[in-house]
Parts: C-alpha cells; structure tokens; sequence
C-alpha cells in the first residue's frame, strides 16, 4: 500500500516537472518586451534678477511713482561748469612776467530738466551756472551739448538755457496751483554726480520765504521732505502725474528731510520773461526802507512796532509820483501785512511791471491808502541780471544777519 502511494507521488512530481518545462521553452520563445521607463518633466530654470521673478508684471511695476519717473526721467539732464582762470607764466631771463594765459577748471555739477524738447530749452537754478565760462550738458541716453545761457534771475535763482538737439524728450510743467499739502512727490536730479537719482517724498509745506547765503529772498517756496542733495538744484519735482511742480533749489544743511523748490508758478512767469525780453523785468519803486523800532514807532504814536519805515525817496520815481513820502510807513500792500523791511522786498520780487499797486501807509497819525503804477527804471532796464528788490533795503541800515545754514542743493 505504502510502495502504491510512493509511486503515485513521484509520477505527480515528474508531470508537474513535465509541464514547467514545456511552458518555459514557450515562453522563451517569445520576443520580450522592452521595459517602460517613466521620466519627471520640470520647467527649465529661470534667471534670477532680482528677488522674486514673475513673467506677469507686479502692480509695483505700474505704480504712479514708476510712471511719473518715466515721463520726466528721460528729461532730467546733468549740467557741468567749468570757470575760465587766468595765470601768469614767467618770461624771459630778465625775469619779466609773459602774458596771462586762461585755463579752463571744473567749477561745478548741478541738474537741470528740458521743458521745451523742439526750442532745446533747459531750466536749471541760476547759482548752477553763475560765473560759468562754458556749460555742458549731458542726457540719460549720453547725448551731451554746450548750452548758451538765454537767461538768469538771481532774485528767483532760475536760468535758461538753450541746446542744439533733435527729438529732444521733454518735461511737462503742471498748473501754476500750489500743490496739496501731503501728496506726494518724486525729486528727480543728480546729487553727488550720481546721475538720475529718484527720491519720494511729500509736500511739507508751501509758501515759504528763505534769504539765502548771498541775501536773495526767495519767496513762495515748495518745502518738502523728498531726499535732496548738493547736485539736486535745477532738478524737477513732479507729481505722480509726471507734471514738474517745482525746480529743486535749497536745503537745511543740519536738517533732514527739509529741502525747498521753486514753485511753477514762478518758472512759468520767469520763463516768459526770459524768451520774451532775455532777462526777468521787475518792478523799481523808488524808495528805500528800514525795519522800524520800537522807538520810533512809538514816537509816530504807532500802536505797535510792525511795518517798514521809508528812509528816502527818490524823485522821479513811481513812489514820488503817487505822493509816498520819506517817513512814512508801511503797513500792508495788496491787502498782505508789512511787518518788516524784508517783507516789503519779498512782495516787490514777486510784483510785475505794469501791475498796480496799493499801498496802506501810516502818516501822520493815521493811515493812509495810496495806488502806485509799477514801472523798471531805465537805470535798472540796462542791467541784466541785477538785483531790483535790493533798492527797497536802506542802503544805510544794518544787513541783516544772514541764515548760514541754507544752502543751495549744487
């Protein structure tokens, strides 16, 4: 029975043994197939630029700053100076002295911004290029011409400038409204040499009144807290609009963040009198005042020590044809107090010939209301660039101390 089960068990092992191998010698007999391989797709790498890169541009890419900078930006021009020195060389063996021999030197760097593109009109401050023998001036895209000097104005610290270019870019100059107090602003210029500089900030204030080192009143100025710098004067400051509001011109040398710029209300008028006439025209009143003191308003049975005292009166002169008179003094003009003899210059810098004018007067114990008619006197007609508001200071007075730490920006 045992020998039975045995040989049952071994022909089960032999079949199945069979059975493998027919089914191996089939199966290698087919062709195998290849195996498939999978492989992970990636996105080629991009170039880092910057911190983050995004093939859709960022809103910050279309802010108004962005925008405003790249309407005026191209407009924004570097102005370098140079001063015409003389020198004397030794001659001959006896020792004698030769002829003087001029050499051109450096003499300084500022900014400036076209505002007419087809004239090659360039607007810049009067102290960038006062006593330069030969301006040069360069734009972003490295086109660089020697400018002629159209004009200056010491008293608005402007000057215009003219270069031969084609398709020059220019800047567009807002409205002559005084900005809004808090909007912002982007000075644009060149502080230090480094060229197209951009700084924001906003209007801190408006109408401000500033005596300069050299003792010019300017007046109605732009305060704002937009970084500027020595190199900035003649550079525009604009609005988010891309519109110049003012040209930078001076900054608080121990102060941060306050810097002023002529407004355009002024550029505009300047600018016209300079294409119209090659020189600002100003008004000349013909008399001379002085801060008046307590004890000479007291001996005038004034209530108080405010106005500006008239200390003489030239004859002709607009003042003596409207019957102003030595000792009088003055207490408002155009509706606006007079407090000192400053205040008087600061309102004949922004008068206009043929503007009239009315004047309160203290006379004799009481006031007294004139009209004057704004003239330029001949004298003064000749002389380009002087100075018309100085007549109103006292030749004999005084000076004023001068603010040592305002400073123009170039």
């Amino acid at each position: 029975m045992e020998r039975r089960h045995i040989l049952l068990l071994l022909a089960a092992v032999f079949g199945l043994s069979a059975a493998g191998a027919f089914l191996g010698v089939r199966l290698a007999g087919e062709r195998a197939e290849p195996p498939r391989v999978w492989t992970l797709s990636r996105p080629a790498p991009a170039l880092l630029q910057g911190p983050a890169v995004s093939a859709v541009a960022e809103p910050d890419e279309r802010s108004p700053v962005i925008e405003a900078v790249r309407r005026v930006g191209p407009a924004v021009v570097n102005i370098d100076t140079t001063a015409r020195r003389y020198r004397f060389s030794f001659g001959d063996f006896w020792g004698f002295f030769g002829e003087p021999q001029a050499e051109e030197v450096p003499s300084g760097q500022g900014s400036g911004v076209i505002i007419d593109g087809a004239k090659g009109l360039v607007l810049t401050n009067h102290h960038v290029i006062q006593g330069a023998s030969r301006i040069t001036v360069t734009l972003p895209d490295k086109q660089a011409f020697e400018a002629e000097v159209l004009g200056s104005d010491p008293p608005s610290d402007l000057a215009l400038l003219k270069i031969d270019g084609r398709n020059l870019p220019q800047a567009t100059l807002a409205a002559p409204d005084a900005p809004v107090i808090g909007s912002w602003v982007v000075a644009i210029g060149n502080p230090f040499g480094f060229k197209n500089t951009v700084t924001v900030g906003v209007v801190s204030a408006t109408g401000r009144s500033l005596k300069s080192p050299g003792g010019t009143i300017l007046q109605n100025m732009i305060q704002t807290d937009a970084a500027i710098n020595p190199g900035n004067s003649g550079g525009p400051l604009c609005n988010l609009r891309g519109q110049v509001i003012g040209i930078n011109t001076a900054i608080i040398s121990e102060a941060q963040g306050i810097g002023f710029a002529t407004p355009v209300s002024t550029v505009r008028w300047v600018v016209k009198e300079i294409e119209q006439y090659g020189k600002v025209r100003r008004p000349w009143p013909g008399f001379y005042v002085r801060d008046l003191t307590t004890r000479i308003a007291g001996r005038l049975g004034m209530p108080a020590a405010e106005g500006a005292l008239i200390v003489r009166v030239e004859q002709p002169s607009p003042a003596s044809r409207a019957g102003i008179e030595a000792g009088d003094v003055i207490l408002e003009i155009d509706g606006q107090k007079i407090l000192t003899a400053d205040d008087v210059v600061g309102v004949f810098v922004q008068a206009r010939v043929g503007q009239k004018m009315k004047l309160v007067l203290w006379r004799e114990g009481k006031k007294v209301t004139v009209t004057m008619d704004l003239q330029e006197s001949q004298e003064r007609a000749s002389r380009t660039g002087a100075l018309p508001p100085a007549g109103c200071a006292d030749r004999t007075a005084k000076r004023p101390r001068q603010d040592s730490n305002l400073w123009p920006t170039a």
